[in-house]
C-alpha cells in the first residue's frame, strides 16, 4: 500500500523545513529504516528514514524547496504497485499541507529583487528558498545560473552569486562579499542578540586548582585505556559542574514574566565548533550520570553534530551551558548566555604553575562565569566559583 513522505515535525517550534537532498531517485528500491531524504531546519539536519519496504514512486518537492511540516514530500508505494496520485493527494490539494496545516501565505514580490520571470516571459525555475535569498541581497534571478533539474536554480546558487561580487556597493560602502545568514549561524546572533538585550550579564572570573583533573586523566592514560575510553575534560568537568549547581538551583534556573523558574533536571550544554557555527549539544540529567556515560554521550553528539545530524533531542532541553577555549591557548574569556538559561561557564587553558612553595606539577585555569543578574545576585555566583573550586580540588575520579 502506498504511502505519504511528509516533512517531519522535528521540534516543538518547527512550522517549515528545507529538504536538501534526496538519497534516493524515483524508480529506486528502498528498505525498511533506509534514509531515503535529508530536511534542514535552523537547528539540525536529520536523515528521514522510510517505515516499509517499497520504491520511490514520486518526488513532490525538489532538492532546496523549504515547505510546512507535514506536507506530503513524495509517495513510497509497493513494488508493482500502480499509484493513484491524485486520490492520494486530494487532503493535500484541499488543505494544502499533508497534514491538515494551513497552506502559507504567498510573499509579495520585492521590487528590488527583480526575479519574477526570464527576459522572454518564462517564470524563473527557483526553490522558495532561493527566491527569498535574492529578494533579501537583491539579486536579480534572471541572471542567476541554476544548477539544479532543469536549470532550477537553488540557495547555492544564489549565494554563489552573492559571493561572485555581482552586487555593485551602494555609495560610501567598501567592496566585499555578503555572507547571508542562515541556519546555524543565524540561530547563534538571534540568541546572542537576545542576551544582550533581554539579560542582565555579569561575568565573574576566578583561577581554580585543576591539577586533580590533570592528574586523573594521566593515572587513567597510564592504565593502558584506549582514548576513547579515557574522559574528556568537558565530560569530567560537566559531570562536577552538575554536582555543583544542584547546590545553586538559581544557576540552574531561568527568568520568566511569572517569576523565576528553577529547573528541577541538570541538563549540561557543551559547546561544540562545527563548519555551520556554535553548536551546543545536551547531556540530559548530568547529574545523575557516570562520566563515563557522560563521555558517551557527548561523543556520540559531537559526531553527529560535526556531521550535521544532530538530532532534536540532542540540542534542546539545556539549562546550563560550559563552553571550552582551552584547547586554543586561551587564558579567559567572557562567554554570553544561551537564553533562557541563567548561566554559562566559560573555561580557559589548564596552565603550569610557577613552583613558588607549592607542588611541582600543579596546574590552574581561569573560569569565567557569565550570569543574569536578575535572576542571581553577585555574592552566590561568586560562592558557586568557589565551591566547584573545592569540587574540583577533591576530585579523584
Amino acid at each position: 500500500m502506498a504511502i505519504k513522505l511528509l516533512m517531519p515535525k522535528l521540534g516543538l517550534n518547527m512550522v517549515e523545513g528545507q529538504l536538501t537532498e534526496w538519497l534516493k531517485k524515483e524508480g529506486d528500491q528502498v528498505k525498511q529504516g533506509e534514509a531515503i531524504y535529508t530536511v534542514e531546519t535552523d537547528k539540525v539536519t536529520s536523515e528521514v528514514e522510510a517505515q516499509q519496504d517499497g520504491v520511490l514512486a514520486k518526488v513532490l518537492v525538489n532538492e532546496g524547496d523549504t515547505v510546512p511540516v507535514r506536507k506530503v514530500v513524495g509517495i513510497l508505494a509497493e513494488e508493482g504497485e500502480e499509484v493513484d496520485l491524485g486520490a492520494l493527494l486530494i487532503e493535500e490539494k484541499e488543505t494544502g499541507s499533508g497534514g491538515g496545516t494551513k497552506p502559507e501565505k504567498k510573499e509579495e514580490a520585492k521590487p528590488e529583487a527583480r526575479s519574477s520571470s526570464h527576459a522572454g516571459g518564462e517564470p524563473v525555475l527557483a526553490s522558495p528558498l532561493a527566491k527569498r535569498l535574492a529578494a533579501q541581497n537583491g539579486i536579480d534571478l534572471n541572471e542567476v545560473r541554476g544548477s539544479g533539474p532543469g536549470g532550477r536554480i537553488n540557495v547555492e546558487d544564489v549565494e554563489q552569486a552573492i559571493a561572485g561580487g555581482k552586487l555593485e556597493p551602494e555609495e560610501g560602502e567598501l567592496t566585499g562579499r555578503v555572507v547571508p545568514m542562515k541556519g546555524i549561524r543565524k540561530v547563534v546572533s538571534d540568541r546572542m542578540s537576545q542576551a544582550a538585550k533581554d539579560m542582565a550579564m555579569v561575568t565573574l572570573h576566578a583561577t581554580l586548582d585543576v591539577t586533580s583533573l590533570v592528574s586523573f586523566r594521566n593515572s587513567e592514560k597510564e592504565k593502558g585505556k584506549r582514548k576513547e575510553e579515557i574522559p574528556g575534560y568537558n565530560a569530567i568537568l560537566a559531570s562536577l559542574v552538575a554536582k555543583a549547581l544542584k547546590e545553586f538551583p538559581y544557576l540552574n534556573a531561568r527568568f520568566t514574566q511569572e517569576g523565576i523558574r528553577l529547573i528541577d533536571p541538570v541538563n549540561i550544554g557543551v559547546a561544540v565548533d562545527t563548519e555551520d557555527g556554535l553548536t551546543v549539544v545536551v547531556v540530559p540529567d548530568t547529574d545523575k550520570k557516570k562520566i563515563s556515560d557522560i563521555q558517551k554521550d557527548l561523543t556520540e553528539m559531537v559526531e553527529r553534530a560535526l556531521a550535521h545530524k544532530s538530532k532534536p533531542e540532542d540540542l534542546g532541553n539545556g539549562t546550563f551551558t560550559i563552553t571550552n577555549l582551552g584547547m586554543y591557548g586561551v587564558d579567559g574569556f567572557t562567554p554570553i548566555i544561551n537564553p533562557p538559561q541563567s548561566g554559562i561557564l566559560g573555561i580557559g587553558q589548564f596552565a603550569k604553575k610557577r613552583p613558588e612553595g607549592g607542588k611541582e606539577n600543579a596546574f590552574q585555569a581561569v573560569f569565567s562565569l557569565t550570569f543574569d543578574h536578575r535572576v542571581i545576585d553577585g555574592a552566590p555566583a561568586a560562592r558557586f566559583l568557589q565551591r566547584l573550586g573545592e569540587i574540583i580540588v577533591n576530585f579523584s575520579g
